[in-house]
């Protein structure tokens, strides 16, 4: 009886051993896998710079512990799963999850904001093709932590899987969901009942700052699902009152410049990537823009001005400047809008009897380009199809030059029979800048350097402007039209600015950092000889109704403002939600305002009333875009 008793023990100890072992195996598996996506959530956070260090700070340790909840949410269904399926679920989870950070922040490199539903569902294969070049170079070795450990736990798992696994009951494995489910909710919600998501407006990054990367992804789906599936998407009676009222509310700033160019022509040139910072800086004593420099001396220059682009990039820069509305709040008004009715400047100029014309030596899909033009009552877009592609100058090295496209340009419209309005989009100066590495512009020790390179585009775009000007006044447009350049957005990404803050000799801070992110605007009208600096505090939104009153037009449905007559006080609005003003800049991911010239930090309650009322226009904004306003209120 006792060797019975003896072996029956003996054979429940093997078995428990057994299961301890096969139970040890998993849960090792489980920890690596939390260990590896942990860290690149962090490696998300911090290089991205969403989040600064110190790692584990007061600040920084609500989003550590909310990730790892929401890992734990996200990871409690596998639970469920039998035996050797719950590894493989693991390791394509990890899979899936270490793409998307991959991705994320590759984007936020070049949009600074994350990944989203309506960006996923824009990308456009063909697209992707023309700037896989671009895409490609914001990748750094350091990337390599989203894929380090993969082969480890691929080589794992296919060990684990010729072994003997752990099988447990449906009822313990459903347990074992229920109990890390609440836990990760549970915990959560412990977090976020700590946090205040107090930004005027809704922000990804804010909420990716607080929570993380991986919450802010479930919060964006559950808006996207909100406002896409469940609620009601029809325009009210009340939504285009309040619209209507908004726009009968606007006054006459006044007359100054007023109908200067009244029935001239006008010639837009929208530069790629042209930043602030590169007008009347030298290297090695040489002009980066010698000809932009001195066409300043003889225009209104405009040193104060913002780019205002979202997701659409270049493609918003030119529906702010058209229309003067913002971007959409995701994706691109490009992509998502194409069919809408807009009071856009070609339209506005069409009824005056001018033909228009956009310009843009690419192919006629990028960006939409071929249905958005039309909706905006543009006559005729000119694409690569109507240009020869004798010499190559651009980011892939196959995209036809700024120089050969301004020189064929005028040779396309008609210039004689009828007044013209001209928008030209270049392209040369496009991101990542590596065809100019051997560009003859000496930077000296920033030769072979992102910045270098830059430099060297820039150079480059401003020989092409230059050219351009002379052909003008050859063919005598020149004093016959009202001509604007302007830069539609970034040249140098943030994970570049300790190199361009070395350059321009100034010290990092979010304040410093977001001044530099001006844009030139030069505008010149017929019979100006002595140029004028305006400092005042704009955006490209402000430049349809400054054009307007240039041109003696009526644009009673823009949100920008003339700010050659305005009466407020000089500010831009982002579509983050931040604000730049003459005095203070509002950080809308932070909840904070900063005194704009010492980078002092303010009290928030001075500026809370002005700044909802300055914010409403994105409300304004996306009614109209979203709900296609114009179509009733035209």
């Amino acid at each position: 009886m006792e060797e019975l008793v003896y072996r029956k023990n003996a054979g429940s100890n093997i078995i428990k051993n057994m299961q301890d072992k096969l139970l040890s195996r998993e849960l090792f598996y489980w920890l690596y896998f939390f260990l590896s996506i942990m860290l690149k959530c962090l490696y998300f956070q911090f290089t991205t710079k969403i989040n600064t260090g110190p790692v584990f700070s007061q600040e920084n340790i609500p989003m550590f512990f909310a990730s790892f909840f929401i890992l734990v949410i996200i990871t409690s269904p596998i639970s469920l799963l039998r035996g050797k399926n719950r590894l493989t679920a693991l390791f394509i989870l990890n899979l899936a999850l270490s793409v998307l950070l991959a991705s994320d922040t590759n984007f936020f490199r070049y949009y600074y904001s994350i990944l989203t539903i309506p960006v996923i569902l824009q990308a456009d294969i063909k697209l992707l093709n023309s700037v896989n070049q671009s895409i490609i170079s914001l990748f750094k070795i350091k990337d390599l932590i989203y894929i380090a450990d993969l082969p480890v736990l691929l080589i794992w798992l296919v060990s684990l899987r010729k072994r003997e696994v752990l099988k447990t009951r449906f009822p313990v494995r459903l347990a074992g969901f229920v109990m890390s489910f609440l836990l990760g909710l549970s915990g959560f919600l412990a977090v976020y009942s700590g946090i205040t998501l107090d930004a005027l407006v809704y922000s990804g990054n804010f909420v990716a700052k607080k929570l993380g990367v991986l919450y802010s992804h479930l919060d964006n789906t559950k808006m996207y699902i909100r406002d896409n599936i469940i609620d009601e998407n029809e325009l009210t009676s009340k939504e285009i009152e309040y619209v209507r009222k908004f726009f009968n509310q606007k006054t006459d700033p006044g007359r100054k410049f007023r109908g200067v160019a009244k029935g001239k022509n006008l010639i837009v040139v929208q530069v790629e990537a042209l930043q602030g910072f590169m007008i009347n800086t030298e290297v090695g004593g040489k002009e980066i823009t010698p000809n932009l420099n001195r066409l300043i001396k003889e225009s209104l220059y405009f040193d104060n001005m913002y780019y205002q682009i979202a997701g659409g990039n270049t493609s918003d820069s030119e529906f702010v400047f058209n229309n003067s509305l913002f971007p959409a709040r995701e994706g691109a008004v490009y992509i998502r809008y194409p069919e809408n009715m807009y009071h856009s400047l070609p339209k506005i100029l069409n009824e005056q009897g001018y033909n228009t014309y956009a310009l843009h030596a690419f192919t006629a899909h990028f960006w939409n380009r071929t249905e958005m033009y039309k909706s905006q009552g543009f006559n005729k877009f000119i694409d690569s199809d109507y240009y020869e592609m004798d010499e190559f100058a651009c980011w892939e090295g196959n995209a036809l030059s700024d120089s050969s496209f301004f020189r064929q340009s005028f040779d396309k419209i008609d210039t004689s029979s009828a007044p013209f309005y001209t928008f030209f989009v270049t392209l040369s100066s496009h991101h990542p800048f590596n065809y100019f590495e051997d560009y003859e512009f000496d930077v000296g020790e920033l030769q072979g350097t992102f910045l270098g390179n830059f430099i060297k585009a820039i150079n480059y775009a401003d020989k092409c402007l230059g050219e351009f000007i002379e052909q003008l006044k050859e063919r005598g447009l020149y004093d016959n039209s009202l001509l604007v350049i302007y830069g539609d957005h970034s040249g140098v990404p943030k994970h570049e600015a300790d190199q361009l803050m070395d350059f321009l000799g100034l010290e990092y801070s979010e304040v410093e950092w977001i001044k530099l992110q001006k844009i030139p605007c030069i505008i010149h009208y017929p019979g100006l000889k002595n140029g004028e600096v305006v400092s005042t505090t704009s955006g490209i939104i402000d430049l349809l109704p400054t054009i307007a009153n240039l041109m003696d037009l009526e644009a009673p449905y823009t949100l920008g403002r003339d700010f050659l007559n305005s009466n407020e006080k000089g500010h831009v609005i982002l579509r983050n939600g931040n604000v730049i003003t003459d005095d203070y800049v509002y950080f809308n991911e932070l909840g904070e305002v900063y005194d704009i010239k010492t980078g002092k930090l303010l009290k928030m309650k001075d500026y809370e009333k002005k700044l909802k009322t300055l914010l409403n226009k994105l409300y304004i904004s996306d009614l109209i875009i979203e709900k296609d306003v114009f179509c009733v209120l035209k």
